[in-house]
């Protein structure tokens, strides 16, 4: 990654943290870690992350809300992108995951702090098992051989960058077709709902079918199935 301000670690508490302390250094940083031992997911809930995985923070210095929004829909198209190229066909599951044929592929988490914003991207790769309590599979056991991360971590990174500068409505068209139109049961502003997933407007805001067309924002949702 000649010309840009890649870090890369053994071990790591989280990569989202150390990202944020390198952007008081830099305007756009990468970091890789090995192995994180207090990786986070939506909520803060805790991620998993053992080695065999491609965990990776890519944080831009000085950005507004409407760029945080953007990169919630790009990034699960720069992933699914990069999986088409191994012949691995899989989906979005809202709000910011990535599942094959019914199991957790890939997390992303988007955090903001003042108007800093750094992208968590954290893909099951060369993993053989998880955990019973997580359903979850690796493109090692999709595939059933071993994989480059640093080259899959490259090729996520430069369709992300080609993204950002594309026709926001022709991505935003893509991601709702690669989105799972499942009935979902969620809370929202502690009321609790159960609809049909639509489509994802401009603003990342949900459209959902619970006996009507409605909008939720989808940063306020939390999944109950």
């Amino acid at each position: 990654m000649n010309g840009l301000n890649f870090f890369k670690f053994d071990i790591l508490e989280s990569t989202q943290d150390k990202a944020f302390e390198l952007l008081e250094k830099f305007d756009e940083i990468i970091v890789i870690s090995e192995k994180m031992t207090k990786g986070r997911g939506r909520y803060g809930n805790a991620w998993i992350a053992d080695i065999g995985g491609l965990y990776m923070s890519i944080g831009f210095k000085n950005k507004d809300i409407e760029f945080s929004k953007k990169i919630l829909i790009i990034t699960p198209i720069a992933v699914l992108d990069v999986l088409n190229e191994y012949s691995i066909l899989a989906k979005i599951k809202l709000p910011n995951d990535i599942y094959f044929e019914g199991k957790k592929l890939c997390g992303i988490l988007v955090e903001v702090k003042d108007r800093d914003v750094v992208l968590g991207i954290g893909l099951n790769v060369n993993q053989l098992e998880f955990p019973k309590e997580i359903n979850a599979i690796s493109m090692v056991i999709i595939k059933n051989h071993v994989f480059n991360i640093d080259e899959i971590a490259i090729k996520i990174y430069k369709n992300l960058k080609t993204l950002i500068f594309a026709d926001f409505k022709h991505i935003l068209k893509i991601y709702n077709e690669k989105i799972e139109k499942e009935v979902v049961k969620f809370e929202y502003n502690d009321k609790v709902y159960v609809g049909k997933i639509i489509e994802v407007n401009e603003n990342f805001e949900l459209i959902l079918d619970i006996g009507k067309f409605d909008i939720f924002c989808i940063r306020n949702l939390k999944y109950l199935i």
